[in-house]
């Protein structure tokens, strides 16, 4: 999770680490509610919890292109 960002952005620096295909985001577990639950894949990147969400939905809930690592 982000410290004080209290708005949905992404987490492209480990997108780009992983090599995540384009049509997912990364995004903070707190936003799980804003996406379709079958949308909505768990995803741990060093002992941090998150979940990959398909781009297009970020996209439409507001979602800020950020280039967050923790």
């Amino acid at each position: 999770m982000s410290n004080g960002v209290k708005y949905l952005h992404s987490h492209s620096a480990i997108e780009r680490e992983i090599k995540l295909p384009k049509h997912l985001v990364i995004v903070d577990v707190e936003y799980e509610e804003l996406f379709k639950k079958n949308a909505v894949h768990p995803f741990k990147f060093a002992g941090v919890e998150y979940i990959k969400v398909p781009t297009l939905a970020f996209v439409k809930n507001g979602g800020v292109f950020k280039n967050f690592i923790k």
